[in-house]
């Protein structure tokens, strides 16, 4: 069973039988006997704040084959539906953008049955939050790097991005998710930071306490697709879960996996430590969905 978490309402927004959702072609007349064994309920909350994941949850009968979904202009890919009690369910992990405006976005999708395809759009709410302002005091090299590292800097901020960005055709993930540290949260998700008061990009995760040398655990099943050294990141490693759900561990001390290893949730994959921008040992722990930046922290709590 799919767990909710208290920090955001989940509503059914959306949990009607798909004769009833969809448009109907015109001179065909709809009956509601024609979805009796098609009928698939779509779960989706109707408000969600600015930052946060959020579960949609499709369960239907035998008939339910498989669904799409794309959300923020971004395709989620196949869901397979899979064996749930007396019938199938597939369930997506989606979010909203640290970055994204609030105002009603709407997600879209496709539901396949024994039928065929059906239709369906559901509008979410999106939210504002308000989040803390948080000043640190770091060396100079840290926030105005001198030109001759620029390149590498460059380079090693694309290959984040193209891992945050990756959406692969395979759910790995399962909860429940494991808590990477056991350690407090030092300093929360979307804090508005300033280095030497200069302004920096929000905190685009969270950032869990624990001493050097501290074991770090995968969030979820899932695939090791960047590992290495970076100049502000420290070591570094980022997992795809599948279904563009990709974690990010970084300032490391140790690195103990490899790029291509599959892992399993709960498995050591490093050591906390203070490499890169730091001003102390901590595990900095990151939830992309889709290429957005999340909170991960609802899904552990």
């Amino acid at each position: 069973m799919m767990r909710r978490y208290a920090s955001e309402r989940l509503g059914v927004g959306l949990a009607l039988a798909l004769g009833m959702l969809l448009f109907v072609p015109s001179g065909v007349s709809a009956h509601a006997e024609e979805w009796d064994v098609s009928q698939v309920h779509i779960q989706v909350p109707d408000r969600v704040g600015v930052g946060m994941p959020f579960f949609v949850r499709l369960s239907g009968s035998e008939g339910f084959q498989s669904a799409s979904l794309r959300w923020m202009d971004k395709d989620v890919g196949y869901l397979a539906a899979t064996p749930a009690g007396q019938g199938r369910e597939a369930v997506v992990l989606l979010g909203v953008d640290l970055e994204t405006p609030p105002g009603t976005h709407r997600l879209t999708g496709t539901v396949f049955t024994v039928q065929g395809p059906r239709a369906f759009s559901q509008d979410v709410l999106v939210h504002a939050r308000e989040f803390p302002e948080q000043r640190l005091r770091v060396s100079r090299e840290m926030v105005s790097p001198d030109a001759e590292l620029l390149p590498r800097i460059e380079r090693e901020r694309r290959a984040a991005r193209a891992a945050l960005e990756r959406i692969s055709p395979v759910q790995h993930w399962e909860e429940p998710f494991t808590r990477p540290v056991q350690g407090s949260v030092s300093s929360a998700f979307g804090l508005r930071r300033f280095l030497n008061d200069q302004p920096r990009t929000p905190h685009r995760g969270v950032d869990l306490r624990g001493a050097e040398g501290t074991t770090v655990r995968a969030f979820s099943n899932g695939e090791v697709i960047l590992a290495g050294d970076h100049y502000f990141a420290g070591r570094s490693i980022y997992i795809d879960h599948g279904l563009g759900v990709v974690t990010q561990y970084i300032h490391l001390s140790e690195i103990l996996v490899q790029e291509g290893d599959m892992v399993v949730a709960g498995q050591a994959i490093g050591e906390v430590g203070a490499t890169g921008r730091v001003t102390g040992p901590h595990l900095h722990f990151g939830l992309s969905v889709l290429g957005m930046w999340v909170d991960p922290l609802p899904l552990l709590d």
